[in-house]
């Protein structure tokens, strides 16, 4: 298998391919190889390297260098669940390894216009995990100990590291892993170069941090107030999205903050004592995540209410909590668990379950620490979800009704019916009273 090529196709004379001016395009394919380069010889890795441009794809055709390829067998498992860097919780010392390792594979780009194109002039290294043998990882371990990884930030790897901070509904329940990652990162960075750097080399180099840092936090929290704070919106609550991105965004600081203010205080590199491991200092991700560890073991934490310093509305346990009622909320009007098929006598009982829903609501929150600001921002949602909910159990109903209109003799056999409102409002009011 070969990455970023089109190889010699044996089912082109029996596709759509064939029959989309065939004539023109085999006239066009002639007068583009004998403009471009010689043409390749068919064991080639570059051959058959076309460029399909314009609707008519085979109408016309332009032969592009190829940067050199390396064949891959890639096994990739599909039951693994692929996070970014921001929501793993661990990084260990063998993650930083491969990590590093894998850093030989990264692929070059160069900016062509307002895109970026593969360096043609690089060649390109395929890898995956699951292809790097302990042997290789042994040796490269070596070399590390040898030579370390040197003084220069891998700015690089920070940019990629910090990509993808948003936060959505399906991994809304990871904002403080992202929160803590992004702050920790940012500490350490900042530690290393004003330990490291002095004069204009160390203004350039924050200046550097501080637009990839901003970036990231920018993304998280406009994430955040899109999704989560839209729901809330969608539920009667206007202006809480701006309120909680500006919350978002002095969470993050106030994390780095505390997390620097420990630094200061702590010398989490002592504890690298080994002479084969001292590299493990120049890895920021590994540090970031030892900074971690040592702040949680010591009981530091952050502002969790808003204070004269930090004014924000919503303090980080608001937001955290937040999301993830947000989601599970979302995710009931999205697929509704009530049966709607069976003909009911009464839909009191549906009363009786959102009243325990309301209850569970209530005691988690008297639980949990958050602020009496968000408290009544739930309870005003509640009724508003009630009425999304239940509007999403009609829709159900309503495809009932379709279906029996289609095949009337299912009549009497599956709901009709739309939920009637009343008597659930009324058990509700009784079940709580």
């Amino acid at each position: 298998m070969y990455i970023g090529q089109i190889s010699a196709n044996p089912w082109l004379n029996s596709t759509w391919l064939n029959h989309i001016g065939r004539k023109q395009g085999d006239t066009d394919l002639s007068a583009a190889r004998s403009q471009g380069q010689a043409w390749t010889q068919p064991n080639s890795a570059n051959r058959d390297r076309l460029e399909l441009s314009g609707f008519c794809l085979p109408n016309r055709l332009q032969i592009l260098e190829t940067p050199e390829a390396t064949p891959i067998n890639a096994r990739l498992d599909p039951a693994a669940e692929l996070r970014p860097a921001s929501e793993e919780e661990q990084y260990t010392e063998e993650d930083a390894l491969m990590n590093q390792y894998m850093k030989q594979y990264r692929l070059d780009f160069i900016q062509i216009g307002d895109s970026f194109e593969l360096d043609p002039s690089k060649p390109v290294k395929l890898m995956t995990e699951g292809q790097v043998s302990q042997e290789s990882l042994d040796a490269f371990r070596a070399q590390l100990e040898a030579n370390g990884l040197g003084d220069e930030i891998d700015w690089r790897g920070v940019q990629e590291d910090f990509l993808n901070m948003d936060i959505r509904f399906d991994n809304a329940q990871r904002f403080e892993t992202k929160a803590d990652y992004l702050a920790s990162r940012y500490a350490v960075l900042k530690d290393r170069i004003q330990t490291q750097y002095t004069g204009e080399k160390l203004e350039q180099e924050m200046q550097t941090l501080d637009h990839l840092y901003t970036k990231a936090k920018e993304e998280l929290a406009t994430s955040y107030a899109d999704n989560i704070g839209g729901f809330y919106e969608g539920m009667g609550q206007s202006g809480v999205s701006e309120d909680m991105r500006e919350s978002v965004l002095a969470a993050i600081d106030s994390k780095a903050d505390a997390y620097s203010a420990y630094l200061a205080e702590h010398d989490i590199y002592a504890d690298i004592t080994d002479p084969g491991k001292q590299w493990l200092k120049q890895d920021d991700g590994y540090m970031a995540a030892r900074l971690r560890e040592h702040a949680a073991s010591s009981s530091v934490d952050t502002p969790a209410a808003p204070t004269a310093s930090n004014p924000a509305p919503y303090s980080t346990d608001d937001l955290a909590f937040a999301a993830v009622y947000a989601k599970d909320l979302s995710e009931q009007i999205k697929k509704p668990e009530w049966d709607t098929y069976a003909i009911q006598d009464s839909d009191a009982d549906l009363g009786k379950y959102l009243a325990q829903q309301y209850q569970s609501l209530t005691g988690q929150m008297e639980h949990a620490g958050i602020s009496d600001r968000l408290s009544d921002l739930l309870k005003d949602s509640f009724e508003p979800f009630m009425d999304r909910f239940l509007d999403a159990l009609d829709a159900k109903i309503g495809h009932n009704r379709e279906r029996v209109a289609k095949k009337p003799w299912q009549a009497g056999l599956i709901r009709t019916e739309y939920i009637n409102r009343d008597e659930v409002y009324q058990a509700l009011a009784k079940f709580q009273s």
